[in-house]
């Protein structure tokens, strides 16, 4: 099983509750559930992985990218190899054709060395490889050089969260959907450590004696005076795709050479489960945490986003004012979109795109305005709130679950370590409240 299935116990330490029954949330269910807990899964929707977990790529990543030394860096490599054997295991849909990072200047050749650098120290699988082995791997794509991660990957990312989620009711785990959670009244920020957390939802109250909030667009709300020093900021990814007849354009996964001052992949061409190949996406402010169409605003998400002084100080950074007006323009101009996808593949056409989907990322933001890159997590002791898990927390989320859950059987056991697993070695070491 790629679900590490610890060990059994009776059902002895009263509920765990956790919030969200997204990747992260399914996953920790899933996994607190075959440690022997009695779990209860609050949803708002109606069922799993509506929002970030459903509305995105659908890739696997292979982890080049990520800083090593990062907690993110970690679990995505360990992740990616976990859910290959996940969806292999349990049918489903995955195409495993690699990722091509492509190189057009000699700048761009510096930063794949860079990528390659991180790539070896992450132990992934990749490799430079020449213009000539780029039309060998992908006959249309144009470049001067590349990075190949083989173990890039496609996957049907709604379908695997309903077989975790299916694992954790399979073990004894209850999901209440259509709950949304409205308040967490945690005792123990106040010294009652052996008060249980009481939760005011939609559908009542509900009382955990540990509560793991993944709530993801709306988890800093939830953490309360625990995110005090950073806000989630929403930005919609807008994807276009390529039509039926144009398909043929693209093998795999074919990525440009990011920016590594931000979080953002740029415009790439993948090729889904599905057979469809998805262009994309542009990355924008969104009007609300939950609005995916242009003309969707919620008032409250806005005026929070706007107010916010990380957000203010983020905006008077020359150099992220230039990447917001390049990725808006993206977002709202499909001829934008394909502008920047004929630097990687120069025969496109602009009739060969139409539009797609969209999907928002949750970003923190800390209140200096920088943009989070790595996991961060709050903890009381009766509490952990997973503030940022963003992309690749889909490709993290099984031993990322795991991690959650064993956290969460150490509080309930009393058996807590004396250093927090969070803690990582390199710059990006979290800085964890209990």
């Amino acid at each position: 099983m790629s679900i590490s299935p610890g060990v059994s116990r009776p059902a002895a330490y009263g509920e765990v509750v956790v919030i969200g029954a997204g990747a992260i949330g399914a996953s920790t269910a899933a996994h607190l559930a075959h440690l022997g807990h009695q779990v209860v899964v609050l949803e708002k929707e109606a069922e799993p992985g509506l929002h970030q977990s459903g509305r995105n790529s659908g890739v696997i990543h292979a982890g080049y990218n990520l800083r090593p030394g990062t907690l993110k860096a970690r679990l995505c490599v360990e992740g990616s190899r976990r859910l290959r054997a996940f969806c292999q295991e349990r049918d489903v849909p995955m195409r495993q054709g690699g990722i091509l990072v492509i190189a057009r200047t000699d700048a761009e050749c510096t930063t794949l060395a860079e990528l390659e650098r991180r790539a070896k120290a992450n132990g992934v699988q990749a490799r430079l490889v020449s213009e000539e082995d780029i039309r060998e791997l992908e006959p249309q794509v144009r470049g001067v050089q590349a990075l190949h991660a083989p173990e890039g990957a496609s996957f049907d990312a709604q379908r695997y969260v309903r077989c975790l989620m299916a694992d954790a009711v399979a073990k004894g785990a209850r999901v209440l959907y259509n709950t949304r959670v409205l308040g967490v009244d945690d005792r123990s920020l106040e010294g009652q450590t052996g008060s249980p957390v009481k939760l005011r939802t939609s559908a009542g109250a509900i009382t955990g004696e540990v509560v793991i909030n993944c709530a993801g667009l709306q988890a800093d709300r939830l953490a309360g005076v625990l995110a005090t020093d950073f806000r989630i900021i929403p930005f919609r990814g807008n994807y276009a795709e390529l039509r039926s007849s144009s398909r043929h354009f693209v093998v795999s996964h074919v990525y440009p050479v990011p920016d590594l001052r931000f979080p953002f992949l740029g415009v790439h061409l993948s090729r889904r489960v599905d057979d469809r190949v998805i262009v994309g996406p542009g990355a924008m402010l969104a009007f609300g945490r939950e609005a995916y169409r242009f003309t969707q605003v919620d008032w409250r998400d806005l005026a929070d986003t706007c107010t916010w002084p990380g957000f203010v100080r983020l905006l008077r950074r020359p150099e992220f004012l230039r990447l917001i007006g390049t990725e808006v323009l993206k977002s709202v101009s499909l001829k934008r979109i394909w502008t920047e996808a004929t630097r990687l593949i120069p025969a496109l056409q602009p009739q060969d795109l139409v539009r797609s989907y969209a999907g928002n990322r949750a970003q923190l933001v800390s209140r200096s305005g920088e943009l989070v890159d790595d996991i961060l997590i709050r903890e009381t002791p009766r509490a952990i709130h997973v503030l940022n898990a963003v992309s690749p927390g889909l490709t993290c989320s099984l031993p990322f679950g795991e991690l959650l859950a064993n956290r969460c059987d150490e509080k309930l056991t009393g058996s807590t370590p004396s250093e927090s697993p969070w803690s990582g070695s390199g710059s990006d070491t979290l800085k964890v409240r209990r």
